[in-house]
């Protein structure tokens, strides 16, 4: 029996291969009781997709070059068409040292743990998978009360051009954390390694998503320094 897929370009592939692992209904096995949310690991994503891509014939290449990390779909059928590549950008997070000076993790597990997250990233932007961010997911209203409605004002004169770019800069600025909030996340993640490695990739996440603590935004930082104190309250 012939091949039903072989004479499909590799989108048309991909296309079938993203809806064969839908119907899959993958669970994820990767929890945070902490901070409870679920999220996908590589064994749950990788058997699958591997099986999949063997069916409708498709293979993948991964690299890790430069400041980009890249993954590669081909047609196995036609070795000659070309590939859909998919990017993100990549650098090696950074070892995480305690308040005594002492590097709790390796240069290793530090790389270890970019790649681990990287390659995840990669497979849900190829299989098309969605899943709540780690890091974000502990971003909502505790409250659950929803913001009230804006009230209508009366129309009045456009905003020149100054008072646009005023505007945007305050928005802009407003809505970053300051050094003094990202100086306690960053000691608060050291402190919550010290105290117990199983963090490691929580704190991994949140150096990853946040380019090595360089672009933090303020509610974000407020919210995971709360967090990271709930969670080392029960060490006490």
């Amino acid at each position: 029996m012939a091949n039903i897929y072989s004479t499909m370009n590799v989108k048309q592939k991909l296309a079938k291969a993203r809806l064969y692992f839908l119907n899959k209904k993958v669970g994820k096995s990767g929890v945070n009781t902490k901070l409870e949310f679920q999220y996908f690991e590589l064994e749950d994503i990788v058997p699958v997709a591997t099986r999949i891509f063997a069916l409708v014939g498709l293979c993948h290449v991964t690299d890790f070059s430069g400041d980009a990390a890249k993954m590669t779909v081909y047609n196995a059928d036609n070795p000659n068409e070309e590939g859909l590549t998919f990017a993100v950008k990549y650098h090696e997070a950074e070892q995480i040292i305690s308040n005594a000076g002492k590097a709790v993790t390796s240069s290793m597990q530090a790389l270890g743990s970019s790649i681990t997250y990287i390659r995840r990233y990669l497979w849900t932007m190829v299989m098309d998978v969605t899943e709540p961010d780690e890091v974000d997911a502990t971003l909502t209203d505790e409250d659950g009360e929803e913001e009230p409605a804006p009230v209508k004002e009366k129309s009045k004169a456009p905003a020149t051009a100054e008072e646009r770019k005023a505007a945007k800069e305050e928005l802009v600025n407003s809505d970053m954390a300051t050094k003094e909030q990202v100086a306690e996340l960053k000691k608060l993640c050291k402190t919550l390694l010290a105290k117990d490695e199983k963090h490691e990739e929580f704190v991994q996440t949140i150096v990853t998503k946040t380019d090595a603590f360089k672009n933090v935004k303020a509610g974000a930082c407020k919210t995971l320094i709360e967090k990271i104190n709930e969670i080392l309250k029960e060490y006490e």
